[in-house]
């Protein structure tokens, strides 16, 4: 049997969540379904440090993620989430240990200013100042943003969950959607070991696992798999109060509102889509992170954990209508927590067909085919 819906989102991460309840709330009555093969948050949204910023080198991404920081601290009433999502806003610390890094960040936040963004840059004394951690071995300078911060992933997933229900949104978990077939003006998406989907449109939001559905059709899109690796520490009296992220160590660190200290630092590893640690990865870790934060030598490491992020040539985000009419993708390129509230409303738009927003045309996947790629400078 069929079960028939308006509107089929494969995938129930921040894209997905968010896109759902922007539909159903934009457009009372439209039918919306959302299948997922996993379980709550089980992806890329459980497994990441959840850190929002505006201070980018591109205006799009700029622009991105001041209008989802703004929904952020709106959350608890927009959604109707009285809890809140554990916002904290101390800032996000971008170091830089090279004149060039430095000239990068002082070229972004001439930027950032024009487009309304409080950043400011920092001197290596101003920088130790704010991370009495931090060493100042080597380092230039760095550049802040007291309105960046973080979140929890977990909190803002189930208030989008229970967002996204109140607003009529039908939610399928552990249902894995294996092919999708065009039957005239509408899509049968066929799932396993469960009813199959009758779907007017589908908007594919399963990240670095995209591909493999769009392929169902006849899209290709070069979307990989890219592993991370991070650590959490145990709860410490705050000896981080931004978020550093430090290009030279390719490191992002943050200590969470309970007082753990979850870190990322880059890491080759062979396979692209597996979600366990490589043996060395805490000896590695701990080395970039001692040596760029001496001060936290003393705090227990209590477990290190394993995720995939979407990887693309340019590494920005794939969003809109593919080439199959009535087909639409949104892949986060590993900027998916901090801008779904941005992106959940600008593809709700492009879904029912409300406008044609300058903000997802960069963005739109034709870019690989005509190569109008657009790197973004300030990735860690």
């Amino acid at each position: 049997m069929n079960r028939t819906t308006d509107v089929l989102i494969v995938g129930a991460g921040p894209y997905g969540m968010s896109c759902a309840w922007w539909i159903a709330s934009s457009a009372p009555g439209t039918r919306v379904t959302v299948v997922d093969q996993g379980d709550f948050a089980c992806g890329g949204i459980g497994r990441n440090a959840a850190g929002m910023r505006m201070q980018w080198g591109l205006e799009l991404n700029i622009r991105l993620c001041r209008e989802s920081i703004g929904f952020f601290e709106e959350a608890d009433k927009r959604l109707d989430y009285p809890g809140g999502i554990d916002l904290k806003q101390e800032g996000y610390l971008l170091l830089a240990h090279e004149d060039g890094v430095h000239d990068e960040l002082r070229s972004n936040h001439a930027l950032q200013q024009k487009l309304g963004v409080p950043s400011v840059m920092m001197t290596p004394e101003d920088c130790t100042r704010l991370v009495p951690a931090l060493s100042g071995r080597d380092l230039v300078g760095g550049a802040f943003c007291e309105k960046d911060g973080s979140a929890s992933p977990f909190l803002w997933m189930d208030a989008l969950f229970q967002a996204a229900r109140r607003a009529g949104v039908e939610i399928v978990m552990g249902c894995r959607i294996e092919k999708l077939v065009q039957q005239g003006g509408s899509f049968l998406a066929v799932a396993r070991g469960a009813d199959d989907f009758s779907a007017a449109k589908v908007l594919v939001c399963t990240d670095w696992a995209a591909p493999e559905l769009l392929r169902t059709v006849g899209v290709d899109l070069p979307i990989t798999a890219m592993p991370k690796q991070g650590l959490v520490t145990e709860a410490w009296p705050t000896v981080l109060s931004p978020f550093v992220i430090s290009f030279r160590h390719e490191l992002a660190i943050n200590q969470v509102r309970r007082g753990n200290i979850v870190a990322v630092a880059a890491q080759e590893r062979p396979d692209g889509d597996g979600l366990g640690c490589t043996p060395d990865y805490l000896s590695h870790a701990s080395g970039r992170i001692l040596d760029c934060l001496p001060g936290l030598a003393d705090i227990n490491v209590i477990r290190t954990w394993g995720g995939v992020i979407s990887k693309t040539p340019d590494m920005q985000a794939v969003l809109g209508e593919t080439e199959v009419s009535d087909l639409y993708v949104a892949v986060s390129a590993y900027k998916g927590f901090m801008t779904s509230p941005a992106v959940g409303r600008i593809i709700s738009e492009a879904v029912l067909g409300e406008s044609d927003s300058p903000d997802i045309r960069p963005f739109g996947a034709d870019r690989f085919r005509t190569g109008e790629l657009i790197p973004e400078p300030t990735t860690v």
